[in-house]
């Protein structure tokens, strides 16, 4: 019993180190990035991180991995299915034959904020064999749909307030923004510049993983 205490211990001091740590990440880009460090919950979110979700649409069905793994350029992006804001669901492996940026954000995260109509352009080129996600960092369902619905964004939205899915995509900090070519991680960016800037480097990063 005293070394499963040991190993839960030594588990949590490394998930608050990877969600809460403030040292900086170099991006995959070329510029000096923006970057939000804390990856925080709101206070109207869920008690429960395990909590099953029921409203505004399709369950998010992730399970918490048992180790948790840093992920690098060249590795399988973990599988999840989350709920979206337009009330329908995104699972990743969905689109195992395509380029997928995602991208983890809040609306707090001023940087966040700023690279999104990056993502609004990216939908509007339509390019074939290409999806894109944004998955929210643990707010609640109100404050991302009134974020949505003022803005005006179109793109894929989802919901990720229990953290579940975070947990496969740790990070020092947001927004933190991955290009997924056919189902294998070939691009990681961690904070971001203005909407200009990160649309280029996206669409570059898309066309390049598309050759």
């Amino acid at each position: 019993m005293q070394k499963i205490r040991i190993v839960l211990l030594i588990s949590l001091a490394f998930i608050l180190t990877a969600c809460g740590a403030e040292k900086e990440i170099p991006s995959s880009g070329g510029h000096e990035r923006e970057e939000t460090t804390a990856v925080k919950a709101d206070d109207n979110g869920p008690e429960d991180s395990g909590e099953e979700i029921q409203e505004g649409g399709a369950e998010t069905e992730s399970t918490v991995p048992q180790m948790i793994k840093v992920l690098s350029e060249g590795d399988t992006a973990p599988d999840f299915t989350a709920a979206l804001c337009n009330g329908e669901s995104f699972k990743l492996s969905d689109h195992k034959d395509k380029v997928v940026l995602i991208n983890f954000w809040a609306t707090w995260c001023g940087p966040c904020v700023r690279e999104m109509p990056a993502f609004e352009r990216l939908k509007a080129d339509a390019i074939d064999g290409f999806e894109l996600v944004c998955v929210n960092c643990m707010e609640d369902k109100k404050t991302v749909d009134q974020f949505v619905k003022d803005e005006g964004y179109t793109f894929n939205i989802a919901y990720d307030t229990d953290g579940s899915i975070g947990m496969y995509y740790p990070t020092e900090g947001i927004p933190y923004t991955l290009i997924v070519d056919h189902g294998v991680i070939s691009r990681i960016y961690v904070g971001a510049m203005d909407a200009e800037t990160q649309y280029n480097e996206y669409k570059s990063a898309i066309e390049e993983a598309m050759k």
